[in-house]
Formats: C-alpha cells, structure tokens, sequence
C-alpha cells in the first residue's frame, strides 16, 4: 500500500511539474517551425497529446490505487 502510494504521489508530482514545461517547448518549437508548414502542425499535436497522455496516466495510476492492479 505504500509503494502504490509513494508511486501515485511521484507520478502526480512529475505530472504537474513537468507537463507546462514540455508544452511550452513544444510551443516554442512550433513558433519556429515554418508558417503553416506540416513541422509547426506536428509539433502543435504533440503539445497537446502529450499533455493528454499525462493526464491518462494520472488517471490509469489513480484507477490502479482505488480498484487494485491491472490483471
């Protein structure tokens, strides 16, 4: 019960720290890229599910500690 706790506490604590990072570099990096060009398109959906898979993971871990492991 604590591993499960101990790894949802760091995995919420990454999640939120690290994901307006990322965005924003993606961000940055799609500014950069060519107007209207497949790069800055790309680099846009990655900003954005990539901060969608932090959540799904978020929501896995916390499935995980309220309902018990995956089979």
């Amino acid at each position: 019960m604590v591993k499960a706790l101990v790894r949802f506490a760091l995995i919420t604590a990454l999640t939120m720290l690290l994901t307006p990072y990322v965005k924003r570099l993606f961000n940055q990096l799609a500014e950069r890229a060519p107007k209207d060009s497949f790069l800055e398109d790309v680099l846009r959906e990655l900003s954005d599910r990539y901060s969608s898979a932090l959540i799904r993971a978020f929501g896995e871990t916390l499935g995980e500690l309220v309902l018990g492991s995956r089979g």
